[in-house]
């Protein structure tokens, strides 16, 4: 048996600690801001040492090496949300320097940095990470490389979708979810070891050649691989064999789905709060929405996505990505026999049908009111993409046999405020 450690910050809701402990890492440490994020580490890997921290105020010496540190810096900037990618507005200061209409100074850039003071410190084999593509196309990103490149690492940079990779026994989550990942492996691991093989693949069926699985195809192949995947954008998959374009086999969306859960009347309207008692009429935008998917689907079950350019979808196909806000885009819809607008039963989507679209399973315990669980659940990563790269990583990892001791010690690091027990 060998043994291989991982150092987690931003852990989120923790689709990348599963996938990498599905992938045969042992993790040591976990580090976020969010107290139900640090409880849920908690609950599931009950002996990890985690600290409730702004990252960027961690002292790097106190938290432990290990061989492969996974950080996925915060997207805030470069998520296209509701097709929007613009930054943020400048901060407005007032004439004492004080932040005008805030209470925080924003960090987003800042998050970017600080995997790289934990490299300084302690060298890990590898860094790991994802983000949306649009995070590529930033301005720091090639300077961001190019310190670490500086810094003796190698980079790898591919670019997946959670509904195209099958990983195991993890099958292809029924959610489209663009993104990038990295691996930037120390350079003597990569004289002796090489790199990771981060060209993803997908089961597809070729009109000429049957079932296949699909290799991605760039249409202009650029100095990294970012981007994401439709015959409109950076890259698509084909046949090995002829070539010909491939569509990836999908899972939809009905097999995560609770059906014993009911909604209401859309014509009810909704409450504003849980506790409330005044409902609100919906939009007209959302009441289209619904009129689409009664004439597209006839009177079949659909997905109400409540996004620009978005309508009514399938519960054949995956629905769109999951935001920070969790799903609150996205609404289950079941026409009645009377098959009007108003009597459609409508209800948003659960939060264990939103956590298995992130392919966290059933077992996965979310700490927190339903607020946090779906800031939790948006911000994961995806466990088939976080295991997919984990494996490809460790494949070329060192074999590193367990020391005594070594593989408890994750039990010893149990004491609250991250001290470790005597």
């Amino acid at each position: 048996m060998n043994e291989h450690t991982s150092v987690h910050f931003f852990n989120g809701g923790c689709g990348s600690l599963r996938g990498f402990s599905d992938a045969g890492f042992i993790p040591q440490f976990a580090a976020n801001h969010h107290p139900e994020s640090v409880a849920t580490a908690q609950l599931n890997w009950p002996g990890l040492w985690v600290r409730e921290a702004d990252v960027q105020n961690l002292d790097m010496n106190s938290v432990p090496e290990a061989d492969v540190l996974e950080a996925s810096p915060i997207c805030t900037e470069s998520a296209p949300c509701g097709g929007k990618s613009a930054p943020r507005k400048p901060v407005q200061l007032d004439a004492f320097g004080r932040p005008v209409g805030m209470t925080e100074m924003p960090m987003t850039r800042v998050t970017m940095f600080e995997p790289i003071r934990y490299a300084s410190v302690h060298k890990p084999m590898v860094y790991a990470g994802e983000n949306v593509p649009e995070f590529g196309f930033s301005v720091l990103f090639k300077p961001w490389v190019r310190f670490w490149e500086g810094m003796g690492y190698t980079p790898v940079v591919a670019s997946v979708n959670a509904a195209h990779l099958r990983v195991g026994g993890i099958e292809p989550l029924p959610q489209s979810r663009d993104r990038m990942l990295w691996a930037f492996v120390r350079n003597d691991v990569v004289a002796e070891y090489g790199l990771p093989d981060l060209n993803p693949t997908c089961a597809a069926v070729c009109p000429g050649c049957g079932p296949v699985q699909g290799v991605q195809y760039w249409k202009n192949e650029p100095e990294f691989r970012i981007g994401s995947y439709g015959r409109r954008r950076q890259y698509v998959y084909v046949c090995p064999g002829c070539r010909d374009y491939v569509e990836p086999v999908t899972v939809g969306i009905d097999s995560v789905l609770e059906h014993d859960v009911r909604g209401e009347p859309f014509g009810l309207g909704y409450l504003r709060s849980p506790n409330g008692k005044k409902r609100t009429a919906y939009a007209e935008g959302t009441r289209r929405r619904v009129a689409v998917g009664l004439e597209r689907y006839r009177g079949e079950p659909f997905i109400v996505t409540l996004r620009n350019h978005c309508n009514a979808s399938s519960l054949d196909d995956p629905i769109g990505t999951l935001s920070a806000q969790a799903g609150g885009h996205h609404y289950l819809a079941r026409p009645t026999a009377e098959m009007t607008v108003d009597s459609v039963e409508y209800r948003p989507l659960t939060i264990r049908e939103k956590a298995r679209c992130q392919g966290l399973p059933d077992s996965h315990e979310i700490a927190g009111k339903e607020a946090a669980q779906r800031l939790q659940i948006g911000n994961a990563v995806p466990v088939n993409v976080a295991a997919w790269q984990a494996g490809n990583i460790r494949a070329v990892l060192p074999a590193r046999p367990v020391s005594l001791g070594t593989a408890d010690l994750r039990l010893l690091r149990t004491q609250p405020g991250g001290e470790e027990a005597a």
